[in-house]
């Protein structure tokens, strides 16, 4: 069930990411109203949601991150 949901996560997140990076790239329209949603922002948060759930996904393979760097708590 972790798998199904992190998988999914993953895949939603690098889809916003490559739609987002798509309308951050276009050529602003000539309008009077401005731009609601600030796509290099969403374009930030999506891959950063994405890299966490990469992460996630290598936490649930085995490989254990976090651990044993600066500022990080030794493990016994």
């Amino acid at each position: 069930m972790e798998w199904a949901i992190t998988i999914s996560a993953i895949v939603i997140a690098a889809a916003l990411t490559a739609y987002s990076s798509w309308k951050t790239g276009r050529p602003r329209k000539d309008s009077v109203r401005g731009s609601f949603i600030s796509w290099p922002l969403v374009t930030v948060l999506a891959g950063a949601a994405a890299f966490m759930g990469i992460v996630h996904a290598a936490n649930l393979m085995g490989f254990h991150t976090g651990a044993n760097q600066i500022g990080g708590r030794p493990t016994p």
